[in-house]
């Protein structure tokens, strides 16, 4: 039996406050609504579970002028900790637990059900995703370490304790910092022109529910040298999540988006950037989890010595890891993605597709385990009689136009291809090229078994130089184009396997 000493500190319940480790569970505000789809202790105390909306169905289209259904989403939970010790979960579920899955698999979780309970332990920070059936209103935890030190509410421009916060939108200076404790929401825009050295901390959460499109992204930092974003939620987002333009030196960490479900609600943008760290953090997104972009409205600049890794990723509609489709600047290279896991894709898992002149090498994807696509029917906007399979099926010209209704939407594993998009936006009407990229011990774990697609543009813009190195789906090492279901044109050459 556990022996636990319970502390009170900020209206928190710390446990074990002892020589063994402790586990600080934060309250919530007291306004805000509970799951209703979920119950949880963390060493028999009770846990917090929030709500947050999610996208339901893969079903997109060109912003019309309205948001995205509400028809076409679901609720999904999720709750937070902290902890430097093992602890016990327990899951009570409303619904008939007929098989459970707990992503990363990679963790190598296994639950014990008794009846509708599920019951398991955590033995270091992480981010799961728990699925009961299927993968329709899953449970997130985001299980974070302690914080290294306590924080002095001094020592920031803004401090935002326990408790449900309306502070406006917030423009950063130089040298200005923001902190919000466990427990606190929030509810803010956040910008940054031009300035150095700012700070984003904290356990809590950071809400833009109630912002419509027409308002930016939730947290936009242009020009910015010097930042750190480290430990919050980000929940429901506008549009993107979390873009970085024109930026130097930036390091995120322990970051966790979740909700994100309107259109074009990409998770992480790092766009005409140098120097930028992603690490530690969790996005699910409908749109693109995290994407290296080159915009004409920038300076144009390079986009190099990018490092993402340590992260779990889960994509309702777009790609997973994108590079592109806008690539306005001359190189994209010496880019990193290691030690990833995918528990969820629908169109593309890795993406290369520059449409504008940027040259995109020396790009690495390492250590990658990708899990199941989003993989079901789906259906039209609120008619759940009529699932959606092809294009015959939708009788209305805007959304035949831009959905892409087949059961998985792509299924791509890899997907490089040098086109001109809608996307494009470049001064200089030229195509860009890929070479010299890597892709190593990259595991698929699933029944679906994906494609792969290389289309170079021309003979001049071209694809070459790609190697693939110890791949396996399902257990099986890929060897040749037809074992890795490789589909290539006439300008995508020099492949390797090993």
């Amino acid at each position: 039996m556990r022996s636990l000493l319970f502390c009170i500190i900020s209206g928190c319940i710390v446990l074990g406050c002892g020589k063994t480790g402790k586990t600080i569970i934060y309250p919530a505000p007291v306004d805000e609504e509970s799951s209703t789809d979920y119950s949880v202790k963390i060493n028999n105390q009770p846990l917090f579970i929030y709500q947050t909306r999610v996208s339901a169905a893969p079903v997109n289209m060109g912003y019309p002028g309205y948001q995205r259904p509400l028809e076409q989403t679901e609720l999904a939970s999720f709750g937070y900790f902290d902890t430097d010790e093992t602890v016990d979960v327990e899951i009570e579920s409303k619904k008939t637990i007929e098989k459970v899955t707990i992503r990363p698999l990679s963790k190598n979780i296994k639950p014990r059900v008794v009846g509708n309970k599920i019951r398991f332990q955590v033995r270091e920070p992480c981010q799961l995703a728990i699925e009961i059936n299927d993968h329709h209103q899953a449970l997130f935890l985001f299980v974070n370490p302690i914080e290294d030190q306590k924080k002095d509410k001094d020592q920031y421009t803004y401090y935002f304790g326990p408790g449900r916060h309306r502070p406006g939108n917030i423009e950063l200076k130089d040298n200005q910092s923001i902190y919000v404790e466990g427990g606190a929401i929030v509810e803010t825009l956040i910008r940054a022109n031009n300035a150095q050295n700012i700070t984003i901390q904290g356990r809590g959460i950071i809400d833009a529910s109630s912002f419509g499109r027409g308002q930016g992204n939730m947290i936009r930092l242009n020009e910015c040298t010097g930042i750190k974003i480290e430990g919050i939620i980000l929940r429901d987002s506008p549009s993107w999540t979390l873009s970085m333009s024109e930026a130097r030196n930036a390091h995120v960490e322990n970051v966790k988006l979740i909700g994100l479900w309107r259109y074009n609600a990409d998770g992480i943008d790092i766009v005409n950037s140098q120097n930028v760290t992603v690490t530690k953090s969790f996005v699910r997104a409908f749109d693109d989890c995290i994407a290296l972009k080159g915009l004409s409205r920038t300076k144009h600049s390079n986009i190099t010595n990018i490092y993402v890794n340590q992260c779990v990723l889960w994509c309702d509609w777009g790609r997973n890891l994108e590079i592109g489709a806008e690539t306005v600047c001359d190189s994209i290279h010496h880019i990193f993605f290691m030690d990833i896991d995918i528990i969820r894709y629908q169109y593309i898992a890795l993406s290369l597709q520059p449409g504008d002149r940027a040259e995109l090498f020396d790009i690495h994807y390492e250590d990658i385990r990708v899990e199941d696509p989003v993989c079901d029917d789906y259906y039209y906007f609120d008619n759940p009689q009529n699932p959606v399979r092809d294009l015959s099926n939708i009788e209305s010209y805007e959304v035949r136009k831009f959905a892409n209704p087949s059961p998985i939407a792509g299924g791509q594993l890899v997907w490089m291809n040098i086109e001109k998009t809608g996307y494009s936006r470049d001064m200089i009407d030229q195509r860009g090229k890929i070479y010299n990229i890597t892709y190593k011990n990259i595991r698929v774990n699933s029944d679906f078994f994906p494609k792969t697609t290389l289309r170079g543009y021309d003979e001049e813009y071209n694809i070459t130089d790609v190697l693939f190195e110890d791949i396996y789906i399902n257990g099986k090492k890929v060897t040749n184009m037809e074992e890795a279901n490789m589909h290539v044109n006439d300008f995508a050459g020099k492949i390797t396997f090993k």
